[in-house]
């Protein structure tokens, strides 16, 4: 039990370190600006939390099912955009703006739906060839 904990609590610290590196280079892009590592990191867990907390009282309200996983959507991009407009600020120390907030959290999720087809094709790749071995 205790390595099972030791595991997840390990995957999801490299999870968000790993989301915090998307949002310093979806600033970068977005903003013009890399925000410090510790801004982005808290951003990416606050936002990590919070966004389970509302998927999961969409999903109490309204079900599971394709209006649900909208409507739940459009809000956890807009509070994962009031979260960075917050928490990750420009060099002068002031906020970003709402608006560059959600064009931040944009190509955050552009980056991360890369990510996840690369993701999608080298593993599948790695399965494919195993299972393959295997006959």
């Amino acid at each position: 039990m205790g390595t099972v904990l030791v595991t997840v609590v390990v995957t999801l610290f490299i999870a968000i370190a790993i989301g915090a590196l998307i949002i310093m280079l979806a600033t970068k892009i977005a903003a013009g600006f890399g925000p410090r590592f510790g801004q982005a990191f808290l951003a990416a867990l606050a936002a990590t939390i919070l966004a389970a907390i509302l998927s999961w009282i969409i999903g109490m309200v309204l079900g599971s099912g394709g209006i649900a996983s909208l409507v739940s959507l459009v809000l956890v991009f807009l509070l994962n955009s009031a979260i960075i407009n917050a928490i990750v600020k420009r060099p002068d120390g002031l906020q970003m703006g709402f608006g560059k907030a959600c064009l931040v959290s944009l190509i955050q999720i552009v980056i991360e739906i890369i990510i996840g087809i690369l993701c999608v094709f080298l593993f599948g790749a790695a399965i494919f060839g195993a299972m393959s071995a295997m006959h």
